[in-house]
């Protein structure tokens, strides 16, 4: 059976403050021909799969993953493989992008289930790409309708606010469509487990990375997204309406980077509801910005189905009882660029 072609790159901090590596497996169109293309609609999803591994004990699981009294096994991998793939045929989205997901295999695993016996079709998803730090239990992903191209890796080696906690990398590619590219980058910052306080400053640390490579970008299409671990509320305002303000650090040239959100609905309101549910209260945690030529239309948390209960909030997976889905909703959203 023909099988995608994947992107892999672990990816161990190596510089200060940020190392990228390009390899890419087919050249950019250039900007002229970007600038000229007529514009194109993508629609994307971004999904947490809370602790998505699959059936192979490579020993860096979570302690509920490999401990003699789970329930996980290849049983329950296969009915949560399942489980996502329905998800991804029914939002029908061109391309998905996951947080974690713990390696290319899972991947491979999706395309097969997918492509059945229409491998050759223009719907299936034949283009993907993975990356996480070496040793990490989760990384990242993205399938797509379209080719992946020109995919670095960017990471954090931060000396001056004492050890440094493990952070996932920021993973940037381009999606192209008919002479036009998205500059996707994908991230999955620093969670608050062990004090949102006391994590908040490299959150910060994230956020001056991802604001110093959307300004690298000018005119390009660009789209920021993600489980960023901060809530739409948390970020700096800019004047207009939409507007956050990504800050920067004092390695870069760059104060604030502008970018747009599609929680803001006006009037002081967000878009309903969240897309994670704590104690009961909505967090809009999960994002997507964008910058440059690419705009957010018909965005919105999906709510309407399985992966949701009566209430519309989140179904997380439970290992012990192999029911759920992710304790994230999906956030859908057209980008036009």
């Amino acid at each position: 059976m023909k099988q995608i072609p994947i992107i892999t790159l672990f990816f161990a901090a190596a510089f200060f403050i940020c190392g990228c590596r390009d390899i890419s497996c087919r050249s950019m169109e250039n900007d002229t021909n970007n600038r000229s293309a007529k514009r194109q609609t993508l629609r994307i999803v971004n999904w947490n799969t809370e602790t998505f591994f699959n059936a192979v004990n490579d020993g860096t699981e979570y302690s509920e993953f490999k401990s003699s009294k789970s329930a996980w096994n290849r049983n329950a991998y296969v009915t949560r493989l399942d489980r996502l793939c329905d998800v991804i045929n029914k939002l029908d989205a061109d391309v998905y992008v996951f947080e974690e997901i713990e390696n290319e295999g899972i991947l491979y695993d999706i395309a097969n289930r997918l492509a059945a016996n229409s491998w050759n079709s223009s719907r299936n998803w034949n283009y993907a790409c993975f990356s996480k730090t070496a040793g990490d239990a989760i990384g990242c992903a993205v399938i797509s309708r379209y080719s992946l191209s020109g995919m670095t890796v960017h990471t954090l080696d931060i000396r001056v606010q004492g050890v440094q906690p493990p952070m996932r990398p920021v993973m940037e590619v381009s999606v192209l469509t008919e002479g036009n590219s998205l500059v996707l980058i994908v991230n999955h910052w620093k969670s608050k487990s062990g004090g949102e306080e006391k994590t908040e400053i490299w959150r910060d640390w994230q956020e001056s990375l991802l604001s110093e490579r959307i300004a690298m970008l000018p005119g390009s299409a660009v789209l920021a997204c993600g489980d960023f671990n901060r809530d739409i509320g948390d970020f700096v305002r800019g004047a207009e309406n939409d507007v956050v303000l990504l800050r920067g650090a004092q390695f870069g040239s760059v104060e604030k980077t502008p970018v747009h959100s599609p929680w803001f609905t006006g009037g002081g309101t967000y878009a309903e509801p969240g897309s994670y549910c704590y104690d009961g209260s909505w967090e809009r945690i999960d994002h997507f910005f964008t910058a440059g030529n690419a705009a957010v239309t018909d965005f919105r948390p999906e709510t309407h189905g399985a992966w949701a209960d009566s209430g519309g909030r989140p179904n997380g997976y439970k290992v012990y009882t192999g029911t759920g889905y992710s304790d994230h909703l999906p956030i859908a959203a057209s980008i036009v660029y």
